[in-house]
């Protein structure tokens, strides 16, 4: 387990800044805070080093709190605040992570990734072949289908139940099918005339 301690003096950005009580009560919160960031680096970046990084960032927030407070917060209550604000900053860092892993490498989505050349060739020629044995009514159906209309508004068109029109031209489709050597008969008479 790598480990990197905090600075000799934590809050030094603000050292001219903060009153000497104030800048008291935050040394003594990050001094009950650090063990706690220690393991929280750890349990969630699996990494020491970052804690006080992240330390720094969450006394940005927590010296902002204590600023705007009247009368002067606790040194308890900045010690919760610290530890709250040091949780959420890590959580948020190990979300990122885990998003930037997920998304992987270029090798990884083109391992991955199905490639998308269009149709198959044999499936178009097929296609075309069924279409051509189709009645001419089955042919006008399948149009209004590639169109992407529902199967109830080409009833309501011709003027047919929905179901009885598909099951009709399932069954043209499958009669030419078997003209062609590949379909599997299910009609028996049900016809759209």
């Amino acid at each position: 387990m790598a480990t990197k301690t905090c600075k000799p003096d934590p809050l030094w950005r603000w050292k001219d800044s903060l009153d000497e009580g104030l800048k008291e009560k935050l040394s003594k919160a990050v001094e009950e805070t650090w063990a706690y960031a220690r393991f929280s680096t750890w349990s969630y970046l699996h990494d020491e080093s970052m804690t006080a990084e992240i330390m720094e960032d969450a006394l940005d927030v927590v010296r902002d709190y204590a600023l705007r407070c009247s009368p002067p917060p606790t040194v308890e209550k900045l010690t919760g605040r610290l530890r709250s604000q040091f949780r959420r900053i890590t959580k948020r860092k190990a979300s990122r992570l885990q998003k930037e892993h997920a998304a992987g490498s270029l090798r990884d989505l083109e391992l991955y990734a199905p490639v998308v050349h269009g149709p198959d060739p044999t499936d178009i020629l097929l296609l075309k072949q069924v279409l051509e044995l189709l009645p001419p009514q089955a042919r006008e159906v399948a149009e209004w289908i590639r169109m992407g209309y529902s199967w109830r508004e080409i009833g309501k068109t011709f003027d047919v139940n929905h179901n009885t029109l598909r099951f009709a031209f399932r069954c043209d489709v499958d009669a030419a099918l078997i003209r062609l050597g590949g379909g599997i008969r299910i009609c028996r008479q049900n016809r759209v005339s």
